[in-house]
C-alpha cells in the first residue's frame, strides 16, 4: 500500500487575523476580560467625535418611517387584543353586530330613502372629501 502524504492545513487570512485584547492586571477582580473596557473606550471616542449629531440628521427619515412602522404594529397589535377581549364575552359580538344593524337601517331610511336627501348626502361626502385633498 501507498502511503499518501499528510498536507498542512492553510490558514484563511480573514480567520487568521484576530484581535487579541490583554488581560489586565486586576482581572482577578474584575468579573470580565479587557473587553468591556475596549467597548467603552470605542463608545467613548465614537462620542466625542460627535458624529451622532450627523448620523441622527442623514438617517431622520429612515428612523421616522422605522417608529411609525413599530408605533403601528404596535397599536394593531393593542386593536387585535381588545378585539378579542370583546369577542370573548358572551352574548356581545352578537349584541353589536345586531346594533350595527339598526344603525345601517335607520340611516338608509332617514337619509337614502328620497332622492334629495340623497343627493344632499353625497354632496356633503364631496364636500368632505375636497376639503380633505386640500381643494376649495
Amino acid at each position: 500500500m501507498e502511503s499518501t502524504p499528510v498536507v498542512e492545513p492553510t490558514a484563511d487570512p480573514a480567520v487568521a487575523s484576530s484581535l487579541s485584547i490583554p488581560a489586565s492586571e486586576d482581572s482577578a477582580a474584575s468579573d470580565g476580560g479587557g473587553e468591556w473596557e475596549l467597548l467603552r473606550g470605542k463608545l467613548r471616542d465614537w462620542f466625542s467625535q460627535g458624529d451622532i449629531q450627523q448620523l441622527l440628521h442623514q438617517y431622520a427619515g429612515p428612523l421616522k418611517l422605522l417608529a411609525g412602522f413599530v408605533g403601528l404594529l404596535l397599536l394593531l397589535r393593542i386593536y387585535a387584543a381588545l378585539l378579542g377581549a370583546i369577542e370573548s364575552l358572551p352574548l356581545l359580538p352578537g349584541l353589536l353586530e345586531l346594533a350595527g344593524v339598526i344603525w345601517l337601517g335607520r340611516f338608509g331610511l332617514t337619509r337614502l330613502a328620497r332622492s334629495s336627501d340623497r343627493q344632499a348626502l353625497l354632496a356633503s361626502w364631496r364636500q368632505r372629501w375636497a376639503a380633505f385633498r386640500g381643494q376649495p
